[in-house]
């Protein structure tokens, strides 16, 4: 089948082992306004641990999550040797100037964690309340000036890399498959990983540092000496992430056009586009002025992938049809139940062989063949399992079908292009050359680098939670008019979002008092997301696809809550994320 042959390409071979987690509680409490715009607030309590206990916690995952990054550092590392002791023989890979370039500062930033690693290591396993470590974040802080030479070089280390790449096949081998060493307590020997993964990393680490210090300080008493300590730390690092995401976001995310124009790339993520009657992934690119539907082509061995473009709409021309316009258009036809549920269940069962193939040290092979039936298996679900449409026409031609798992994921695209279109944009028409830099520039530019689905994670990011989590949705205030309102829960499981739970609506009200109680299964969640919905009655207006959801967004929020160190979510004002001071417990 193409379409899963061309998704093995996406497959990191990275799968983590599996934490298990579980909420005992959660509880959405009485809503306020923040204003017209916002008018809907959620509150949410998870049952607390210990405010020390919770920091030895955060200490906890941060340190594992410290020892993976220190092993892609070395792993960067590794071939700067072999290739600087080439680069003086009548047959370099590459010169001295290019090894300096495309290894800038890597040696400096390994060499600032190994030490703080060390120093962290024995105070968090020799753990006591009086232990402090906040001098140890300070020092790492202070040491940022090193991160900001390797942002300002880091266009270049890419750009270097990539042309080296195509012009020898030795370092090509050598930069699409370094070796990663697992965790020392893992049963995973090593895992494979490209170059230009590898040189982000030291950018993702700062913003993932500068959370954890958010999550140490609201687990340390006021009067701990570690307070003062993280509470400068933290400063450091927010304003050094103000200033590298000034420097990197437009040179991440712009492409110059053959005219000279810049246009920005605004928001990407793949998408499920009914085309010719079946289901087919597609990587969608909104810039600033159009979007574009491409996929990704089959590339040989050694060569570099690139996408193909399928479409694209000028936004000057894309309208969003109406449900009348909608009901024309051909229905959806929802796969099986039962059928989704089985390849849910062939996953976990996967799942368990590779975890019991790891506890045993069995072969990497055999453990490889099962994580990529896993990937297809999720995959399939990917495919298969959305049901909400997206509709977009083009007014000069085209209408195009998308299938969304979530409504909150439409209405951020909708809403995204809706915000551009509000600037004064003209029609056009790209020439063949204007469309293949366009398309060119998207592999560089994209933000979402992996399919959806669990197998794609990153070692250093979290499992998820397994477990059941209770909801109870109370209330809501702040509307201006009164109206037929209900609420949605949607958790991400598997990978992508589905909806779990609906309250019923309440009828002619500005001060919706539902007071409904929900067990929500999660399956690797990370977050949970709510969504607020005035009801329409008028006939003219309901689709009759039932899956065509036609009601009014009011408001909506989401909040992470696999977290380490996340226990009580204070608030989710709509579109604003929450704010977070204690965390659930792990099961064993």
């Amino acid at each position: 089948m193409e379409e899963e042959e061309e998704a093995i390409g996406f497959l990191d071979k990275v799968l983590e082992d599996e934490d298990v987690f579980l909420l005992e509680e959660c509880e959405l409490g009485t809503p306020t306004s923040p204003g017209s715009g916002s008018p809907f607030l959620v509150a949410v309590k998870v049952e607390a641990g210990k405010g020390l206990e919770m920091r030895k916690l955060v200490l906890s995952g941060f340190l594992a999550s410290e020892e993976i990054y220190i092993n892609q550092l070395e792993a960067l590392l590794l071939p700067m040797k072999p290739l600087k002791a080439t680069a003086t023989t009548s047959q370099p890979v590459l010169t001295i100037q290019q090894i300096e370039t495309i290894f800038y500062k890597i040696q400096d930033i390994y060499e600032i964690h190994k030490e703080f690693y060390d120093n962290l290591c024995p105070k968090v396993q020799q753990w006591d309340s009086q232990v402090t470590m906040g001098h140890l974040f300070q020092k790492l802080a202070s040491q940022l000036g090193v991160y900001k030479a390797f942002v300002d070089n880091y266009k270049v280390a890419l750009e270097t890399a990539e042309k080296c790449s195509q012009s020898n096949n030795q370092f090509q081998k050598i930069s699409e498959e370094l070796k990663v060493k697992g965790p020392k307590d893992s049963k995973d020997s090593h895992t494979s990983v490209t170059m230009e993964a590898l040189l982000y990393k030291p950018i993702d680490r700062v913003t993932r540092s500068t959370l954890v210090l958010h999550d140490l300080l609201k687990h340390t008493p006021v009067d701990h000496p570690d307070y003062p300590l993280l509470q400068d730390a933290l400063r450091i690092s927010q304003n050094f992430l103000s200033s590298i995401n000034e420097d990197i976001d437009p040179r991440r995310t712009a492409v110059t056009t053959p005219k000279g124009e810049t246009r920005q790339l605004v928001k990407d993520g793949f998408l499920v586009e009914m085309s010719e009657s079946s289901r087919k992934l597609r990587h969608v690119f909104l810039f600033t002025d159009v979007l574009l539907c491409a996929k990704l082509k089959k590339t040989s061995a050694g060569k570099h992938q690139q996408y193909d473009c399928k479409w694209y709409i000028p936004l000057a021309d894309l309208v969003f049809p109406s449900p009348e316009e909608s009901e024309a258009s051909p229905q959806v036809h929802p796969f099986p139940d039962h059928e989704l549920e089985d390849m849910k269940m062939k996953i976990s069962a996967l799942k368990s062989e590779i975890q019991k193939e790891k506890a045993n040290k069995g072969q990497s092979r055999a453990i490889e063949r099962l994580k990529k039936k896993m990937f297809e298996n999720e995959f399939l679900l990917l495919l298969n399992s959305p049901t909400i449409p997206f509709r977009i026409h083009n007014r000069n031609g085209k209408s195009y079908l998308f299938l969304l798992s979530s409504d909150y994921e439409r209405s951020e695209w909708r809403e995204a292009i809706q915000k551009l279109q509000k600037k004064d944009l003209q029609a056009f028409v790209l020439s063949s050359v204007e469309l293949q830099v366009l398309t060119g520039s998207c592999f560089k530019l994209r933000t979402v680098h992996n399919i959806p689905v669990t197998s794609n994670k990153d070692d250093d990011e979290s499992p998820g939670l397994y477990g059941f989590l209770h909801v109870i949705v109370h209330s809501a205030k702040g509307f201006k008019q009164s109206a037929n309102l209900y609420c949605t829960l949607e958790v991400d499981s598997f990978g992508y979002f589905v909806s779990k739970a609906k309250t019923r609506v309440f009828r002619d009200t500005t001060e919706p008092k539902w007071d409904e109680e929900f067990e929500i299964e999660l399956e690797g969640s990370q977050s949970l997301r709510i969504l607020c919905y005035e009801k329409c009655y008028d006939k003219t207006k309901v689709n009759k696809d039932n899956n065509e959801i036609v009601d009014k967004i009011m408001g909506k929020g989401q909040i992470q809550i696999s977290e380490p160190g996340v226990s009580h979510l204070d608030g989710i004002p709509a579109a604003l994320p929450a704010l977070c001071s204690s965390g659930p417990e792990e099961t064993p």
